[in-house]
């Protein structure tokens, strides 16, 4: 068995992505697939490397396209957006110009200027519906596209007979209606896209992650060579600063790394020799030879691109309702047109049956059903945005209205980013002769104590000698001053019990501790808290008032977990978890309930895109923002709450944007097909109606523009 991954271009719906997934898994050799239409691509389990050309056959037949391995998804998908708007553009002038020889030029050249143009409009314009609509009928996959070639197709053939006195008792050409059903259809898909369009391709940040270029020592030399190339057993030298590009074991020296990509646990981590080290740490001070376990392409951090790519294929149950609704849609209104064109030639003969079936196609066009859903969302995307709410993902609007869980990453999420001075014990003079000290390093808690008091950069001008992991040493005119962990003291003879007991009293608020001595006297110590945010409680309650359980996930210790839980009320939480234990317990409880997951880390992307809603913030890592389905451009966990009410408004426009398409085929196809007495409703009319229709769902779609300011009071 061998996993395929690849890139498919030319999916202009959900429909499109079940279609390739339904026909894929038919392919003798296919044991399964999974199609992701957000995320443009497709992850196939294959029993052999046979099966591909068969496989990429199949797919190009249905129409859709294989993108090179080195192509730029984002730019095809601006290519294809172009050519959209294009088509749009011409569809629309062409259509003006055939109503305008329809209205006001009466005469034999004005019939062949409406012919001449409807031709362009509709099957150069229009030519995806045909293309997908006859392949769609190929392998029995009827959707919209079918309707709305056929629609356009009738009218165009019934004012073709017209034009060549086939029907003699009509004069009417409806060119203009089948041009216009090209217009209004081709209108609803350039929104769509435009509103899916910020939902970019998640490997394009993961990809920039890794180092370009690894320092390997052979032979008593440094040698510089491509990161890829890194193999099993090659020993790596870094540096303070650099990243280190393959997993492996410290064999000399000793830092701090940075491995918040892997843990979310934003305070450095010492290694030294015999510690494991993972690609993508970052050293913040000190220097590394590490001896390569796995080759780069197989470590950690290649491992978590692999998640986030799956996790984005992975198949939420929730689909939406118009794709549900399209399907037995597009058969009813065919078989309703077939049985009143049989009725009418019966009883009244062709003329007469072509004109009626016409019009039942043509009053069945779903160009309202295209704009119930695009219009709706672009106007929520529009309004969240005011609320400083970035949606990448439009249908992570439908999916809140099924969330029952919200699962939250601790550090930088519930926590701020960084730590601050709770208590001390120092005096005026000692705590700032600390703060001036400790502006010697770049270590999260010295950058703290040195911020506290809001000094400008050190003027000391002692020496400073720095311990990895443990603390600094300054010397200033014969005089010793410490600053470090307990350890650290202890190891040169300073006795810290008194100090230890004042960190006791607020070891549930303030768990990180720097000691600080002079000479061999601890002149007592600073607390720090990575407090929580101002506004998380409110939301904990917010959601508990919806009916919404939470839980928090985070790779940080027990003790600090379980702290920020106790504060916030919350029952269950899980600590010292890596991405992938994060990803399993997010694929348990999906199997009971939708839920969202809000994280900021590099290490919360792949739980981010499995999650049926991910929710990150402007300020996180770059990945993290490019797998969340919602960003919080201002940094403020209230809006969590107005997305859910954005959210529940947009629905409830939706659902009533297709119960009016839905009611309005209802009461005008008994007229359309002629069974009203005293009403006769043709073509012309019957596309005029169809127009009506679509005008209608936009205007009621405009009552979510201001939603987000009536309501929410931030």
């Amino acid at each position: 068995m061998q996993e395929l991954k690849i890139k498919i271009g030319k999916m202009t719906c959900v429909n499109c992505a079940n279609s390739i997934e339904k026909i894929s898994k038919k392919i003798e050799g296919v044991k399964d697939a999974s199609i992701s239409y957000v995320n443009s691509s497709g992850v196939f389990l294959l029993e052999d490397d046979k099966v591909k050309s068969d496989l990429f056959k199949k797919i190009k037949n249905l129409g859709y396209e294989i993108l090179d391995e080195g192509q730029d998804l984002e730019k095809y998908k601006l290519k294809q957006f172009s050519k959209m708007k294009l088509n749009l553009f011409l569809s629309v002038i062409l259509s003006t110009l055939i109503m305008y020889f329809e209205m006001f030029v009466k005469n034999s050249f004005s019939k062949d200027m409406q012919l001449l143009f409807s031709i362009f409009a509709i099957f150069y314009c229009g030519r995806s519906f045909f293309i997908n609509a006859i392949k769609g009928l190929k392998y029995k996959n009827l959707d919209m596209n079918t309707l709305v070639a056929l629609g356009s197709f009738m009218a165009f053939v019934y004012s073709l007979l017209v034009y060549f006195k086939v029907f003699e008792k009509d004069e009417h050409l409806y060119f203009s209606g089948a041009s216009m059903i090209i217009s209004f259809v081709l209108f609803g898909k350039l929104l769509e896209e435009y509103a899916k369009f910020k939902a970019q391709d998640y490997q394009k940040k993961i990809n920039n992650l890794n180092t370009k270029k690894a320092n390997i020592l052979v032979n008593n030399e440094f040698k510089e060579i491509p990161s890829s190339f890194v193999k099993v057993n090659d020993i790596l030298i870094v540096k303070e600063g650099e990243s280190i590009v393959a997993d492996g074991i410290v064999i000399e020296g000793k830092a701090e790394l940075d491995t918040s990509f892997l843990t979310g646990e934003f305070l450095p981590v010492l290694k030294q020799k015999d510690s494991e080290v993972s690609a993508g740490s970052i050293v913040l001070n000190g220097f590394l030879k590490i001896k390569v376990s796995k080759k780069s392409m197989d470590s950690t951090l290649e491992q978590i691109k692999d998640l986030i790519f799956k996790a984005g294929n992975i198949k939420t149950p929730i689909t939406t309702l118009v794709d549900k609704i399209s399907a037995y849609f597009v058969g009813f209104i065919i078989i309703i047109a077939s049985i009143v064109f049989i009725f009418w030639s019966l009883k009244s003969g062709f003329n007469e049956a072509f004109l009626y079936a016409c019009a039942v196609i043509l009053i069945s066009c779903p160009c309202a059903l295209g704009l119930a859903t695009p219009i709706a969302i672009v106007v929520a995307l529009a309004s969240a945005a005011k609320r400083s709410i970035l949606v990448k993902n439009p249908s992570a609007l439908e999916n809140l209205n099924q969330i029952k869980e919200v699962i939250f990453d601790k550090t930088g999420t519930l926590t701020q980013n960084e730590l601050k001075i709770y208590k001390h014990n120092l005096s005026e003079e000692n705590f700032k002769f600390l703060a001036q000290i400790e502006s010697f390093s770049s270590h999260p808690i010295a950058k703290a104590i040195f911020k506290d008091l809001n000094l400008d950069f050190h003027s000391l001008k002692g020496e400073v000698k720095m311990y990895i992991g443990k603390g600094l040493e300054y010397k200033e005119q014969g005089v010793t001053y410490l600053a470090g962990n307990e350890n650290f003291l202890k190891e040169k003879g300073i006795d810290t019990s008194k100090t230890k007991e004042f960190f006791k009293k607020f070891l549930d608020k303030a768990p990180v501790h720097v000691y600080f001595s002079k000479d061999k006297e601890c002149l007592g110590g600073v607390c720090l808290s990575n407090a929580l945010k101002q506004e998380v409680k409110d939301l904990i309650l917010s959601l508990k008032q919806r009916k919404i359980h939470s839980v928090i996930l985070s790779g940080d210790n027990e003790k600090s977990v379980r702290q920020i839980a106790k504060e916030l009320n919350i029952d269950e939480f899980y600590a010292n978890l890596k991405p992938h234990e994060k990803l399993n317990f997010i694929q348990e409880r999906q199997k009971k309930n939708s839920i969202i997951f809000v994280g900021d880390g590099i290490n919360d992307a792949p739980s981010l895109n499995l999650a049926n809603v991910g929710i990150s913030f402007a300020k996180a890592n770059d990945l993290a923002k490019e797998s969340g389905d919602f960003i919080l451009i201002k940094d403020d966990l209230r809006l969590i709450d107005l997305c859910f009410k954005i959210s529940y408004k947009t629905r409830s426009i939706i659902k009533l944007n297709l119960f009016w398409a839905f009611f309005y085929n209802t009461l005008c196809i008994p007229i359309a097909a002629g069974f009203v007495p005293f009403i006769t409703l043709n073509p012309h009319l019957a596309a005029l109606a169809m127009c009506f229709s679509s005008i209608a769902v936009v205007l009621n779609s405009l009552r979510l523009k201001n939603l987000a300011l009536q309501e929410a009071k931030l």
